[in-house]
């Protein structure tokens, strides 16, 4: 188009031009301008305009010209500055994978003006500073960060989360993740961490409330998950537990836990266990004795009799001839019969109970076996000289020194050594 539009003008000029000539008749024109008079032809004037406006049409031409030219070097320099900006970062994530952190935070930072991955550069700069110690630098590095990618504020609080999980600053990372939590909806990430920040805190209650949200989206494995709730219910439990200590409130808060527990928590020995030892260090042993008693009813457990052969409390004949009918498959359990040993003493059956006793030792020498038959001798059974033997014996193997009558038990047959197992029920 302004092709047509310069053949049209110069068309109409040269043919203005041939006929002023054929006339004879050049045109005159005078003009005054600043006290100052130009007096020209026609034809001048116009070779002079034309003369101005190629003129200026050169000088545009030259003028994009420059800048084009200036626009490639810069351009190829802007290029090799990014391809510089690329390379620093590549070098600083090696030299973060390699453990060189200082090295690394310096390298990334390096042309960090020129790079096209900014966000990236300060997010890996803060975890050099946070392996440094730099806690300072790693934070303002994020902030940085989060003025160069507004839009990308979980993965910079995550990040930070992290660091400040990494370096023990639990209060500040629960705080960064319980802002995330509730920025997200249903963040796996978030969620697994915020857990795991509870549980580091000790905080099971509200561990106890996101456990849904942790079943639902944490990705956890069931055994994982598990444990989750095992240390959660354990948790709340001690915590109830070191609270009634405080103001003396007995142990019905922890029992009224209980009862709106679980059943699938109630059924491990694992929480069966804690929540007895929780019971005995509220004085509520018979309790303890209660429910460790109905659990192995049902679930036999050898940690679960360890425990229950440590209770001193009393009992009654159905708690008794329910202790005594394990041992139809238990019967070579020395913690059964140190058990039932102790019930028998607290029936005042000093003759069964000496036999669990005996039964017991046989089968697993242990302080407490013979301190208990020790002191039912001595104390029930006017058999001193007996007593002071266990006690002897008993002091020996707590000191190391189990002497050869202990150690010769070690050969022998003890299904045939406890014959009289048979025979105590009454």
């Amino acid at each position: 188009m302004n092709r047509l539009l310069y053949v049209l003008l110069l068309s109409a000029i040269t043919i203005a031009g041939f006929t002023m000539y054929q006339q004879n008749d050049l045109g005159y024109i005078s003009m005054r301008f600043a006290g100052h008079s130009f007096e020209t032809n026609l034809v001048v004037l116009t070779a002079v305009l034309l003369c101005l406006l190629f003129a200026a049409l050169l000088l545009v031409k030259l003028f994009h010209a420059t800048k084009n030219l200036l626009a490639h070097f810069g351009s190829k320099r802007q290029l090799r500055l990014e391809e510089k900006a690329r390379h620093s970062l590549a070098q600083g994530l090696i030299e973060y994978a390699e453990g060189r952190f200082e090295q690394a935070e310096k390298v990334l930072l390096q042309q960090v003006d020129h790079s096209d991955n900014r966000l990236l550069v300060y997010l890996s700069a803060a975890r050099a500073a946070q392996q440094l110690g730099a806690h300072e630098r790693r934070d303002e590095y994020l902030r940085k960060a989060h003025i160069e990618a507004p839009d990308a504020d979980i993965a910079i609080g995550l990040t930070k989360a992290e660091l400040q999980l990494a370096h023990e600053q639990n209060e500040q990372a629960l705080a960064t993740l319980t802002q995330l939590n509730s920025m997200t909806e249903n963040h796996r990430y978030v969620i697994t961490l915020l857990a795991n920040t509870y549980h580091h805190l000790g905080d099971w209650d509200n561990l106890r409330t996101i456990l849904p949200q942790l079943k639902k989206y944490g990705n956890l494995s069931a055994e994982s998950f598990l444990a989750f709730e095992i240390q959660v219910c354990k948790g709340q439990m001690s915590n109830i537990a070191k609270r009634a200590n405080i103001d003396l409130s007995g142990s019905k808060q922890l029992i009224d836990f209980w009862s709106k527990e679980s059943h699938h928590l109630k059924a491990l020995p694992a929480i069966v266990e804690h929540y007895a030892r929780l019971l005995v260090s509220l004085d509520a042993a018979g309790e303890a004795e209660h429910v460790l008693r109905h659990y192995l009813n049902k679930n036999w457990e050898d940690s679960t009799i360890i425990l229950y052969s440590e209770l001193d409390v009393m009992v009654d004949n159905s708690q008794l001839e329910m202790a005594e009918s394990w041992l139809e498959d238990h019967q070579h359990n020395c913690y059964l019969l140190l058990a039932l040993g102790k019930m028998c003493i607290s029936r005042s059956l000093w003759g069964k109970a000496r036999n669990y006793l005996e039964a017991s030792i046989a089968i697993n020498p242990m302080p407490e076996n013979y301190l208990k038959l020790a002191r039912l001798l001595e104390e029930h059974m006017d058999e001193a000289k007996a007593a002071q033997e266990y006690y002897r014996q008993g002091l020996h193997l707590l000191a190391g020194d189990y002497g050869e009558e202990i150690l010769d038990r070690e050969s022998h047959d003890f299904e045939h050594e406890t014959p009289q197992l048979k025979i105590v029920k009454t």
